[in-house]
Order: C-alpha cells, then sequence, then structure tokens
C-alpha cells in the first residue's frame, strides 16, 4: 500500500534512464514553450512602446509602464535564458551540469507564474478575467512533465496566492469560488495524467531499449563466457589491422583448444562445465588485457594480441586449466598465425590459426605451433582436395586401380583388391594416403567409394561379357561409409544393375572402423553376409582392440597387415612367429588369411609354408589399371588361377 502511495505521488525510485526522459521531454517542451513567451513579450513591449508613441488617449503613468515594461522584460529574458540552456541540453552541451538546467527551468516557471498572477490581478482589479494566470499556470504544469506531488503543491500555492489577490478587491461569490475550484482540479488532474502518460512512454521506451541492447549485446557478446563472439571479433580485428597506429607484423591471432574438456563435463555436469569455461575466459581476459579475445565455440577461442610475451601469456594461462583437476588430464593447444598486411583477412586469420593447432592435436609433446609455409602450402592442398573431389570425379580424374591378388601355393592371380588414385590436371599425382584421410575428416570419402563400387561393377561385366579371366575384387569400406550411406543398398543396388555374381564383390571393413563401430555396423555385416558377399578383416594387427574384433565379428577372410612383415628381415625368428600365431588364430576361427605388403620370394615362401593362403603386395604387382593387367595377363607375365579361366 506504501508503495502505491508513493507511485502515486511521483515518490517512488524511478530509474536513471525514465529520469533523462523526463528531463528530455522537459527540455523539448520548455522549448516550444519559452518560444512562444519570447514571441508573445516580445510583441507585447513593441505594443507598449507604440501606444505610448502614437495612442494619445493612453495613461502614460510612469508607474504603471514601469511596472509591466519590467514585467515584460523580466519574462522575456527568463524565456531566453530557459531556451538557450534548453537547446544546449537537447544538444548534450549541459550534461555534466544538469542542475543549471533545472534551475533556469524552475526559475522561468516562477517567473511566469508571478507575471501571471500579477497581470490577472491588475485585470481582475479593473473588472476583467484572469486569463493571464490561467494561460501562464496551463502553460508551465501542462507543457512541462511534473511529478504530482509537486503539480499538486505548485497548483495549490499558485491558485490560493491567485485567491487571495483576488479577495483583497471584494469577497469572490460563491459560483466564482467553485469555478475557480473546478479550475484548479482540471488543471491538476491534466498535470498529474500527463506525468502519468509520460511515464508510461518512458517505461516503454525503456524495456524497448533494453530489449534492443540486449540484442546488441549478443550481437557482440558471447553470453555464456562474457567475451566477445566472432561476428565482433572479425569486426574488431579488421579495424585493428587498419589502424595504423598498429603494425600488422607485431600482431598475433591465436587458436585455442582445451583439451580433454568432455571430461569435465562427464564428471561435473554442463552447468560446472560452463562454469570452467567463463573462469577460463576470466582468466585469459587477466592474462591478456589489451588483447581482442573471443570464443569461437565449444572449448574454443581466439585471440588477437602482440606477439611479444604471448608464449608466456599461454604458459601461465596453460598451468591454470591444468590444475583445474590434476586428475582429468586437461591440457591447452594452441595455434598461431602472424599477419603480414593490413589486408589480411581475419576469417582466414583465425582458420590459419586453427589449422597450426589442429596439426599438432594428437602430438602429446608439442603444445604449440605457429603457422608457416609448409602448413599453409598443407591447408591449401587440403582445401584443394575438399574442394576439388566431385570435379575429379565427375571428370575421371580419380581412376580404379587394380592390385592383384595371388594364391600362396602357386602365385596365380586370385583376385584384386580395388584402390583409387588422383590424377590431377594442376598438383599431378595425388596420393590416397593424403587425400583419402582429407575426406574422411570432412566426411566426403563416400562419395569416393560410391564411383569405385559402380566401376568395379561395370568392370567385371565387361570382363564376363568379353570372356576375358575376371576374377574377385575386395573393396574397401571405412566407418564413415557405413555412417553417411546405406553400403548395403549401394552394393546390391550396383550388383544388380551390372547383373554379376555377388560372390564377385568381397567386402572389406578395416579394423579400425570396428573398434569404435556404429550400433547399425553389426547389423549391416549381417545383411551382407545372408545376401552371399564374403566379407573381409582388412588391416589386422593395425589397431588396439584386435582380440576384441574377432570375438565379436564373423569374417571369412583375415587380411594381416603389412607391418607384421616391416621388420622382417631385421627381427626375422620374432617375426615369424608373430605371424604363424596370426594365422593359426585364424584358422581355428574358421577364417582364411592374406598378408599384404609381401615383397621379396623369401617372405613370400615363409607364408606359404606358414600356412597363409592368399597374398598381396609390389612383389606380385602394383595397383594398376585393368587394361594394364589384361596386357600381363595375356602376356603370360601374370598367370591367372585355373578356377577363374572358365567364366561361362
Amino acid at each position: 500500500m506504501k508503495d502505491k502511495i508513493k507511485r502515486l505521488l511521483g515518490l517512488d525510485a524511478s530509474s536513471e534512464y525514465i529520469e533523462r526522459y523526463f528531463e528530455a521531454s522537459n527540455a523539448k517542451a520548455s522549448i516550444f514553450m519559452s518560444v512562444i513567451i519570447i514571441l508573445l513579450e516580445g510583441w507585447l513591449i513593441i505594443n507598449l512602446m507604440y501606444r505610448l508613441m502614437f495612442d494619445p488617449s493612453f495613461d502614460r503613468s510612469s508607474s504603471w509602464i514601469t511596472a509591466h515594461f519590467l514585467s515584460y522584460i523580466a519574462v522575456l529574458a527568463s524565456g531566453c535564458v530557459a531556451l538557450i540552456y534548453a537547446d544546449k541540453y537537447r544538444r548534450g552541451k549541459v550534461k555534466r551540469n544538469k542542475n543549471r538546467h533545472s534551475m533556469t527551468l524552475w526559475l522561468f516557471c516562477c517567473i511566469c507564474i508571478l507575471f501571471g498572477l500579477f497581470f490577472s490581478y491588475t485585470d481582475f482589479s479593473n473588472g476583467e478575467q484572469i486569463f493571464t494566470f490561467i494561460s501562464m499556470v496551463l502553460f508551465v504544469v501542462c507543457l512541462l512533465v511534473w511529478k504530482p506531488i509537486l503539480s499538486f503543491g505548485l497548483l495549490s500555492v499558485s491558485f490560493f496566492a491567485m485567491y487571495l489577490l483576488m479577495s483583497r478587491n471584494a469577497t469572490p461569490s460563491y459560483s466564482t469560488k467553485i469555478n475557480f475550484f473546478i479550475l484548479w482540479i482540471s488543471v491538476l488532474v491534466t498535470s498529474i495524467s500527463n506525468y502519468y502518460q509520460k511515464r508510461v512512454e518512458a517505461e516503454k521506451d525503456e524495456s524497448v531499449d533494453a530489449a534492443t541492447t540486449r540484442i546488441r549485446q549478443s550481437a557482440m557478446v558471447d553470453e555464456m563466457t562474457g567475451v566477445a563472439n566472432m561476428n565482433f571479433f572479425r569486426g574488431r580485428a579488421a579495424e585493428m589491422l587498419n589502424d595504423i597506429d598498429n603494425n600488422p607484423g607485431s600482431l598475433i591471432f591465436l587458436f585455442l583448444d582445451i583439451e580433454n574438456f568432455k571430461a569435465v563435463n562427464e564428471k561435473y555436469g554442463f552447468e560446472s562445465g560452463n562454469a570452467f569455461l567463463k573462469k577460463i575466459a576470466g582468466v585469459m581476459m587477466e592474462q591478456f588485457p589489451e588483447a581482442l579475445i573471443a570464443r569461437q565455440g565449444d572449448d574454443h577461442f581466439v585471440i588477437l594480441t602482440e606477439e611479444k610475451g604471448c608464449l608466456d601469456k599461454l604458459e601461465a594461462l596453460r598451468a591454470l586449466i591444468f590444475n583445474f583437476d590434476a586428475d582429468l588430464q586437461i591440457g591447452l593447444k594452441a595455434g598461431g598465425f602472424i599477419p603480414k598486411d593490413r589486408e589480411c583477412d581475419p576469417h582466414v586469420a583465425c582458420d590459419n590459426a586453427r589449422y597450426a593447432c589442429e596439426s599438432i592435436k594428437k602430438k602429446f609433446d608439442q603444445d604449440y605451433c605457429l603457422y608457416d609455409t609448409a602448413l599453409s602450402e598443407e591447408f591449401k592442398m587440403k582445401q584443394y582436395i575438399v574442394n576439388n573431389v566431385d570435379q575429379a570425379l565427375d571428370s575421371g580424374h580419380i581412376k580404379v586401380h587394380y592390385q592383384p591378388v595371388v594364391w600362396a601355393k602357386n602365385r596365380k592371380l586370385c583376385g584384386y583388391e580395388a584402390l583409387v588414385k588422383w590424377e590431377d590436371p594442376n598438383y599431378g599425382f595425388i596420393s590416397p594416403g593424403l587425400f583419402i584421410p582429407i575426406l574422411e575428416e570432412y566426411r566426403q570419402v563416400h562419395k569416393v567409394d560410391m564411383i569405385v563400387i559402380d566401376t568395379v561393377c561395370r568392370d567385371i561385366k565387361s570382363l564376363l561379357k568379353s570372356k576375358r579371366p575376371a576374377v574377385p575384387v575386395s573393396l574397401n569400406f571405412s566407418r564413415l561409409d557405413f555412417e553417411l550411406t546405406d553400403v548395403v543398398d549401394l552394393i546390391e543396388s550396383c550388383v544388380q544393375k551390372h547383373d554379376i555374381p555377388r560372390d564377385m564383390l568381397h567386402v572389406e571393413v578395416t579394423e579400425s572402423a570396428l573398434s569404435e563401430y556404429i550400433d547399425t555396423l553389426q547389423d549391416d555385416l549381417d545383411r551382407l553376409r545372408k545376401l552371399g558377399y564374403p566379407l573381409w578383416l582388412d588391416d589386422f594387427g593395425s589397431g588396439y582392440s584386435s582380440l576384441n574384433v574377432l570375438k565379436d565379428f564373423s569374417f571369412d577372410v583375415m587380411k594381416i597387415d603389412m607391418v607384421f612383415l616391416s621388420s622382417f628381415d631385421n627381427n626375422k625368428a620374432k617375426s615369424m612367429a608373430v605371424i604363424k600365431n596370426v594365422i593359426n588364430l585364424a584358422n581355428d576361427l574358421g577364417m582364411r588369411t592374406l598378408t599384404e605388403g609381401v615383397e621379396t620370394i623369401e617372405e613370400a615362401e615363409y607364408l606359404k609354408d606358414a600356412g597363409c593362403e592368399r597374398l598381396q603386395g609390389y612383389l606380385f604387382g602394383k595397383a594398376m589399371p585393368l587394361k594394364e593387367i589384361m596386357i600381363k595377363i595375356g602376356a603370360g607375365t601374370l598367370k591367372v588361377s585355373e578356377e577363374y579361366l572358365n567364366n561361362d
């Protein structure tokens, strides 16, 4: 109740915004009011002078003229002063001394009301109306915004003074008292209504302004951490690079990646994880007080700062992050990029710094990397591969080659492995070891594998149709292939399209794909097996969970990784023992074996004696176009196993 009364009287606390709104509204109104008063008083002075000079009937009593003339001058002068300060306030030139503007406005209002009292009293004494008093009161109270308590006080004092002056000549009649009271009530209600209308407008504008501020803030600041967001960072970074007082070569873009941050969320929860990020952002601002800092997303931050001393600051930041919880092994990787000139695009600079950081992501002995020429060329190549893979596939620059697979017992051809090679018109030969991992990283490798499947099926159909030797072809599939496409449907569609036997396609799945297999992968492999496609386990021994893979999945062929032969000459006894036991393990599990990477006759002989069924490697031929293989077969340098010579 007390608060309601305070609000009714205008005594409740108003926000600074509302107070400024009232001040601005009064400044505008006082300009309008003072201009009218100045014009009015100017006209009265001119009229007085005219009557003095040209009207013989005009009473030239010195006291009357002096009193009126001085009154006109006083009101005119106060109007001029009020106009000057109101205009200065409107233009923001008196913000440091608002009291001066308020004092001039109060003085102006008091002079106007006194002027109205003086002239209306004179008019009333002569039997005329009190229009001057009423006009001045309306001007002062209704044009300007007053708190209700002030309106009540000002109007009460003014009307009471006028009533006393009127009573000096004669006691006002009952009707005059009633009319006078009604006038007081009407003006008071109008003033209070004006106040509340302005207040509602002010509160509405304040709400809109607050919403606008929040929107503007969200366009500049990351809500979680309080540092800048990337939109603001890029714009401000461009300004800093173009600032003539800054040397671009002395600045550095840093990309920061908090390693193993996922463990924080898992152990403490997302709220604690967010609080940790906010804390890290605060420490960044302490370590880099003059720098531009932004959060790029997740646990990634970017900083534009002076290169000098930045490594020491990074070390201090890294120590704090690590000490947050030593058991979680949280770390900090950072990449840096130094702009060469003012034309540097902040977006590109951040990408370069990020690439430098990502280049050391799996290097446990390196926490910082500066983007250099070598990384630049590597980055350009990565971007080239990603941006041009579609065109390369459409133009036939990515071709399918076939590497022979032979029986160990007689070294006759019994199959191929389909591999891809990229013959680029700009870079020449691009190794699969380079572009396949990049396409996997950018989740585009399935585009290549789709072309491989169709090409292999078409080539097998062509061989069968032309009565030339056709042997089974193994196709490599990664985990991403099963994630991004329906591999089973894709293979089955191609086989039916080209009308070839299913057992001519052997499906290879890498061990690494199975060690982190997705839920649907087991179902897809079961579907392939039921349809009649032989399944191969590729690169056995290259991962860390080989035995678990053998326990959880069933395969027809185990493809033994060439890593087992890499030290065959230097450590022959151990290599032989390992390979022998792997082959025996495969036989015990009902799998046939193929060893890749065979390069010498000695290796081939040992593998045959150890019980390995198939061999693959440069000893029997590198990956080559199908046409070249047909030439070798025709020349007799590559003999085909008898079971594949008759393809009727």
